[in-house]
């Protein structure tokens, strides 16, 4: 069986690690900080350290047959506050892991990108892997720039890659402290009976996906021989913000106290994925919103909120 290396294991990463050891095929993990005991348990080789490391990526590439790169920079907010640290954060792993792979063309590279950031306000709804890439935030750039440094190397040296322009991630292991989240920050704050910010009127349109779909997606397809360099992930339907939050004040059952402020201008106003390519490639049943929420309530619940 192939063995995996997870390169940052955060939020979606975290979930790449339990969907690859229930297959039983414990991966190895590369990662700035230890993981929560829950996911270290299904961690087969455990590597602390930077991603753009040189050294430390080579030892986690030995042995491996190919590579779920899932380590991001700062979240959009903060790239928008610091965009030189993003990219710092952002291309450094990148640019190591891609040299190191020059010199191991049998790895297979999975990356995943922001397909809710990169197509900027979109030609049309739902956006294709075709349509034009035209980023409006910094994160969605830099995003965008990783793809085509991705794309310039499996085009040049024959890397082995497959990019997934993933929708609007969310679910367990998404930490509303950190500010990383609208759904897990929205069941939080509502929770603890404190306020919520909207940006905008609540009408901005995201494709959410949940996180265990969007692993099951990258899993299936990371090493796939027939499976095209670009394919978008999300559950290929918009729910406005307002209608996010109105399943949220459900699953809770409250009401939300709500602090309006102006648009934020580094934000899409509309974004749904085309997932037509991914649903041809894979049997991939998308959990329903509903139950994601549900799902991300009982996790928060389960850990308590002085940890989240």
């Amino acid at each position: 069986m192939s063995a995996t290396l997870v390169v940052g294991c955060g939020f979606i990463g975290s979930h790449v690690v339990r969907e690859l050891a229930r297959q039983g095929r414990p991966p190895t993990v590369l990662t700035r900080s230890r993981p929560e005991e829950e996911i270290a348990a299904s961690i087969s080789t455990l590597h602390l350290g930077d991603a753009a490391d040189p050294t430390i990526v080579a030892a986690a590439l030995e042995g491996v047959d190919q590579v779920a790169f899932c380590a991001g920079g700062l979240l959009p907010a903060a790239s928008e506050r610091d965009p030189e640290r993003d990219r710092e954060l952002t291309f450094g792993p990148v640019q190591t892991m891609l040299a190191a792979l020059r010199q191991r063309p049998e790895i297979c590279f999975g990356y995943l990108s922001s397909g809710g950031t990169v197509y900027g306000d979109p030609v049309r709804l739902p956006a294709r892997e075709d349509d034009p890439t035209v980023p409006i935030s910094t994160y969605g750039r830099l995003h965008l720039a990783c793809e085509q440094m991705i794309e310039r190397e499996r085009q040049e040296h024959g890397l082995r890659s497959r990019i997934l322009r993933c929708a609007t991630v969310y679910g367990e292991h998404q930490r509303p402290g950190r500010g990383q989240g609208v759904i897990a920050t929205f069941l939080d704050r509502i929770e603890r009976g404190q306020e919520i910010d909207l940006y905008g009127d609540g009408a901005t349109i995201r494709d959410y996906v949940y996180a265990g779909d969007t692993a099951r997606a990258l899993v299936a397809l990371v090493d796939r021989a027939d499976c095209p360099p670009l394919v978008n992930v999300g559950a290929g339907a918009g729910t406005s913000l307002l209608e996010v939050l109105q399943l949220v004040e459900r699953e809770l059952g409250r009401e939300a106290e709500i602090v309006k402020h102006g648009e934020r201008d580094f934000e899409v106003h509309q974004i749904v994925l085309d997932t037509s390519l991914l649903h041809s490639l894979i049997d991939l049943s998308i959990t329903p919103l509903a139950e994601g929420v549900r799902r991300t309530h009982e996790w928060l619940a389960a850990i308590g909120s002085e940890q989240a």
